[in-house]
């Protein structure tokens, strides 16, 4: 039974294999390595994913949703049509297309599955990630942190030991960790990150700059609306992407908005200098991450051997210089940062189903666990304080346990409260969850001992149990995460149905070659547009309807010739449109 390896990401998700010792991403149906980890419905309820999705998303902003990567693990809610979904549902709709991918490519069914998570992830969010990929109909083998995945993929084997930097920014998250290689062996030695430092901010800085260009170019402000928003905050993005290849970069986005009867378009031309002033702040936190991990694995710059770059955010030359400027070495390339995170994952599925992979991994916990107690200090006992039963950075899987006693005479109840995080007071950190060790015997204070016992597995889930030491009395915490507790087998089989009947109702039939006929084809989408524009141009004074009229001519031609500016001229189509029904409401 073969495993594949799955990159589940914020912007863009792969999925990749080994075979006969190799590894490699296995292709979607056009060939594209890469699907956008964007999810909608279209008009009509199909379910739509990837590139199809990420087409849509700025004319249907309420149908669609992108980066839901940043919501795992919580119970913020996305409304799709006339449907509300969790974040570990839309990744379920993700993981699935993934599946599907493999199967179609590979000829054979797809049941299991490692998943990355950024290092930095929370116990809530690898739970949520887990589910996600049960409802996907996928036994999830292991939860890997993907910059060890990516150290994984970079071939480094040789007999003496490197010390590696991955610094990993993508789309939503940022991560990085030290690593040290020797031959087989990947032990991951510090780690730190943000998990709400990414692309996606760099994206949304563009926009808001993209949005004051527009005011000073006509002096009206862009509308608020979604729709626009949304074409802008993808302007952004396409702009951002640009600028990191070229110096300069230009930015048309037509029908913007109006004043009075007259369009507004945003055409400016944008050096690359403007994008780097804004996001320099946000890349100077990385490298103050970069400084604490270092520190943690009790190294100096000079101590690495290798810097690997992984995520698409990475590209952006100015990363490059920061990181190279601040350690005093140039990055390696090699390796697509957008595709090694995927290899690294297929390379240890590769490994738990036996595959013959020369891999062994070992990763480390990234945050401190641990309980709030109280501490005796000068001033008398003072509670809150956050006692660390495991410290970040202990190589998992690992079980530590730790004592403690009751604070005043004649205790019947002990709360255990269970946080992460590094702040010595308790509060102060990520609650995971509390219960309650009721009916303790009455015994002065400090008469009564209560082992509490943390057991974080390879998939960085927690389980914390206690014993009271003197009757045996057991409890066990069942972390409430937000709504993504562990589903019932219940639970899992009707989720896994939805999706099934999600993916079976946009299965398409097929036209046999005996029915096509030799004219220019045109896609239903488009004919649905131009059937509009013809209805909207009796509707318009002379100088628009000269302008929609030139616009159709454009996707006549463009559609004949089977251009590959059509996309665009039809995203301007449809802008077009939108904006002649506001302009009449």
């Amino acid at each position: 039974m073969k495993a594949v390896g799955i990159d589940l990401g914020t912007t863009n998700s792969e999925v990749a294999i080994v075979e006969n010792g190799q590894v490699r991403v296995l292709p979607g149906e056009d060939g594209d390595l890469i699907l956008p980890s964007c999810v909608g419905f279209s008009d009509t309820g199909k379910v739509l994913v990837g590139r199809e999705a990420l087409r849509q998303y700025a004319a249907a902003p309420e149908r669609t949703v992108k980066s839901i990567k940043r919501w795992m693990g919580t119970d913020h809610k996305t409304t799709l049509g006339d449907k509300e979904y969790l974040p570990h549902e839309v990744s379920a709709i993700i993981l699935r297309a993934l599946k599907q991918r493999a199967e179609n490519a590979l000829g054979e069914t797809i049941t299991q599955a490692v998943i990355t998570v950024p290092a930095y992830f929370t116990d809530a969010q690898r739970q949520a990630t887990k589910t996600a990929g049960e409802i996907a109909g996928l036994e999830v083998l292991q939860i890997i942190n993907e910059p060890t995945a990516a150290a994984l993929a970079y071939d480094l084997r040789s007999e003496e030991t490197e010390r590696v930097l991955v610094y990993d920014l993508g789309g939503g998250t940022f991560d990085v960790s030290v690593v040290e290689i020797t031959g087989e062996v990947t032990e991951v030695l510090a780690t730190h990150g943000n998990n709400r430092l990414g692309g996606d901010d760099f994206d949304r800085l563009l926009q808001l700059y993209l949005v004051d260009i527009f005011r000073k170019q006509h002096g009206v402000d862009v509308p608020d609306d979604a729709v626009t928003q949304a074409r802008l905050l993808r302007a952004a993005e396409q702009l951002k992407i640009d600028l990191s290849s070229h110096a300069f970069a230009t930015i048309r986005e037509a029908f913007l908005g109006t004043k009075g009867k007259t369009a507004l378009h945003l055409e400016t031309e944008v050096p690359r200098a403007d994008l780097e002033k804004l996001i320099r702040p946000l890349l100077t936190e990385t490298l103050e991450a970069i400084d604490r991990a270092l520190t943690d694995a009790d190294l100096l710059p000079g101590d690495i051997d290798r810097i690997i770059l992984v995520g698409g955010s990475t590209r952006i030359p100015l990363v490059q210089e920061m990181i190279s400027e601040h350690l005093g070495q140039t990055p390696s390339d090699g390796i697509q940062p957008d595709l090694c995170v995927a290899l690294g994952a297929a390379l240890q599925a590769g490994v738990l189903v036996g595959e013959s992979v020369d891999a062994i991994l070992v990763d480390v916990i990234p945050h401190s666990l641990g309980i709030a107690a109280a501490v005796t200090t000068p001033m008398g006992i003072m509670p809150g304080y956050f006692s660390v039963i495991i410290p970040r950075n202990s190589v998992v899987p690992v079980s530590r346990s730790q004592v403690y006693y009751t604070v005043s005479d004649e205790q019947e109840v002990v709360e255990i409260e269970v946080f992460q995080g590094e702040n010595a007071i308790a509060e102060e950190n990520v609650p995971l969850g509390d219960f309650r060790v009721e009916n303790l015997p009455p015994k002065p204070a400090g008469g009564i001992q209560v082992e509490v016992h943390f057991d974080f597995d390879i998939n960085g889930i927690l389980t914390v149990t206690t014993t009271e030491k003197g009757k045996g009395q057991q409890g066990t915490l069942v972390v409430n995460n937000a709504g993504i507790e562990k589903l019932s087998s219940h639970e899992l089989k009707q989720a896994r149905a939805d999706l099934d009947a999600l993916f079976e109702a946009d299965e398409t039939i097929e036209i046999s070659t005996e029915e096509t006929i030799s004219v220019v084809e045109i896609a239903p989408e488009l004919a649905a547009l131009l059937d509009r524009a013809q209805q909207t141009l009796s509707t318009l004074d002379s100088e628009q309807a000269e302008e929609l009229e030139d616009l159709l001519a454009q996707i006549e031609n463009a559609n004949a010739s089977k251009s590959a500016e059509l996309s665009q001229l039809q995203e301007e189509l449809s802008d077009f449109l939108y904006y002649a029904s506001t302009n009449d409401e």
